[in-house]
């Protein structure tokens, strides 16, 4: 895994990007490569996993043609590439990229048909003289870019393409409030863009530029019911499998829950070492989970580790998240505790259940959304009588009417309602759910919405930002587009003929769970957030909050009445939070909001 950076001029020469803001993404090496006529510059920062010689350094050239490759990846199935490439090739090394570089020179485009795996690469095209970029199906690792008039920037982490003093739009303010997390089409940066996952592009020697879409490849998602629990372990074990290629170590995160307990069970028993288990511990009994990961990982005879974590030094990992953040969020702590953690360990590769509630309805979203069409049919002034029962008045009233599935579990994702961004004084819009390809019912509809919003814009995200921080790589064998494509092509009746969260998955995997693993409720790696943003984090609130203001992103009013009612009770820790986040990152990043969109701003009660 690995950080890239490019910069593809259009007149005149390349200008080396600075890959020391990439060097936490790969610190065991970095190179770079200017073409010959210096209007292409590509920089990588390794962290070496596959291939640990020179042979697997970066940037690296294509002998046979002269093309140059800079990626950030993991190709899960390159051996079997090989195999079919071997007749034409003299291979240098063992490496992925290589396997990756010279599938290009064989297949051209067509390799990203054939490639299995987390990715986002940059070819230079010798030949044609032009650049060649694509990103993984589910979007896993990230790839953002801007252009003008001089070319193309391209880095796997925004911070490498900010100039100073950025400004940024009340639509991209809004943007984030909305979701917790900068969606995709809108990022913070107004001039900052990620090419989509699942898309590829060409930008040719006179700046044309050719964008498409490779995946889903299929106009409908339809799976078989035929022994649908015996496809779903096969397809389990196999993406485990080959999740575990790799040259230095894997673990796993072992949280105790189904998909973590499931990953270490299947892991353990292929690899040839003992797998290493990582699992969290807390002084409050209540946030304790280890015992039952302790179950699982004795039954698979692992070398277990219980990673114990005092208050002070969980607060003190909240601080260094925030600073770490690439994008703000209002998740991602977890991820960073765990990974900063399993890093001063030496682990390089970790495995991570992400993935498994989106794909298997481990969500209140596959319940909530059939209830919330219901009540969507309701009158207006009615919904807001039943959601003020439950402290839901606004959120139920703003209800969209005559809406799918999808629209319903986006909308359910919402931080901020459109009556909130009313009172900031911000622009209030809900992109209209998408999907490219025909799913059977509702509850795959569900599960897509989930996919490519929530987990995409926040959890992959900070999944990649974090864990990348402190120099380790995730792999997440839910995400494998295999078993994606076969489960969102199965019938909703298949996912819920088994009792229990995630019936199908515990069904096709239940000789590998000890009872305690899934006869008990779900439960997440929660923070005491509230009690903390009113104690020990205080100040750190108030900080950023203040930020907010004297950057103009928010009005005083707003963040003002926002803050009493966090500390009245009525205001979810989250919706504070992000402000607070949005402020720090502000500062840090010397982030202003763009002049003259000052609006005028009502009261927050």
């Amino acid at each position: 895994m690995c950080g890239i950076a490019v910069h593809f001029s259009l007149s005149g020469r390349a200008t080396p990007l600075d890959l020391q803001l990439l060097k936490h993404r790969g610190p065991d090496s970095s190179g770079e490569w200017t073409s010959a006529d210096n209007r292409c510059w590509l920089g990588n920062t390794r962290l070496a996993i596959v291939d640990l010689s020179p042979t697997g350094a970066q940037p690296m050239t294509d002998p046979a043609n002269g093309n140059v490759i800079v990626s950030n990846h993991e190709i899960y199935n390159h051996r079997a590439l090989r195999e079919q490439l071997d007749a034409n090739v003299a291979w240098k090394g063992t490496s992925d990229t290589e396997t990756l570089l010279r599938g290009y020179g064989h297949w051209h485009h067509g390799v990203l048909d054939r490639i299995k795996g987390m990715f986002a690469f940059a070819i230079y095209d010798h030949a044609r003289q032009e650049l060649f970029v694509a990103r993984d199906r589910l979007g896993i690792k990230p790839l953002y870019y801007t252009m003008d008039s001089q070319g193309v920037r391209m880095a796997s982490e925004v911070k490498v393409l900010v100039g100073a003093s950025e400004s940024i739009t009340p639509e991209s303010i809004s943007a984030y409030l909305q979701w917790g997390a900068c969606p995709e089409r809108k990022l913070l940066y107004p001039d900052i863009h990620v090419l989509p996952a699942g898309h590829a592009m060409t930008i040719g020697p006179q700046g044309q530029r050719n964008t498409w879409k490779y995946w889903p490849s299929r106009k409908a998602f339809v799976s078989s019911t035929d022994q649908v629990v015996r496809q779903v372990r096969g397809l389990m074990e196999k993406a485990v499998e080959e999740h575990l290629l790799s040259d230095v170590p894997v673990a796993s995160f072992l949280s105790g829950g189904i998909d973590s307990s499931i990953l270490t069970a299947i892991a353990a028993q292929k690899l040839e070492k003992k797998l290493q288990t990582f699992s969290v511990g807390f002084d409050a009994a209540e946030f304790d989970e280890s015992a039952i990961a302790l179950e699982v990982a004795q039954r698979y005879g692992t070398q277990h580790h219980r990673l114990q974590f005092s208050e002070e030094e969980v607060i003190q990992s909240v601080t260094e998240a925030v600073e770490k953040m690439d994008l703000p969020s209002v998740d991602a702590i977890n991820t960073y505790i765990v990974s900063r953690a399993v890093a001063v360990h030496g682990v390089k590769v970790a495995l991570s259940g992400l993935g498994g509630d989106e794909l298997f309805g481990g969500y209140a979203s596959f319940r909530d959304v059939p209830r919330l069409n219901v009540l969507s049919k309701l009158p207006r002034g009615l919904r807001r009588i039943i959601g003020g029962a439950v402290n839901l008045g606004d959120r139920l009233a703003e209800l969209p009417r005559n809406s799918g599935a999808g629209d319903l579990a986006r909308w359910r994702r919402r931080l901020f309602t459109g009556r909130m961004l009313d009172r900031a004084g911000l622009p209030n819009g809900i992109t209209p759910f998408e999907c490219p390809v025909e799913l059977p019912d509702d509850y795959s509809r569900i599960s897509w919405a989930e996919l490519t919003g929530y987990m995409r814009r926040m959890l992959l995200r900070d999944a990649d930002q974090m864990s990348m921080a402190v120099s380790l790589e995730l792999r997440v064998p839910f995400l494998d587009h295999e078993l994606v494509e076969y489960v969102l092509g199965l019938p909703a009746a298949e996912k819920k003929r088994y009792a229990g969260s995630k019936g199908l998955l515990v069904e096709a995997c239940r000789d590998l769970l000890p009872a305690s693993v899934y006869q008990r409720p779900k439960r997440g790696f929660v923070l005491p957030m509230r009690i903390w943003m009113l104690g020990p984090l205080a100040s750190f609130v108030d900080n950023g909050l203040s930020e907010t203001i004297s950057r103009q992103l928010l009005p005083a009013d707003f963040v003002n009445d926002a803050s009493a009612a966090f500390w009245a009770g009525r205001l979810h820790w989250t919706r504070l939070w992000s402000i607070v986040v949005l402020g720090h990152f502000a500062k840090r990043s010397q982030l202003s909001r763009c002049p003259d969109e000052n609006t005028s701003v009502h009261s927050f009660a």
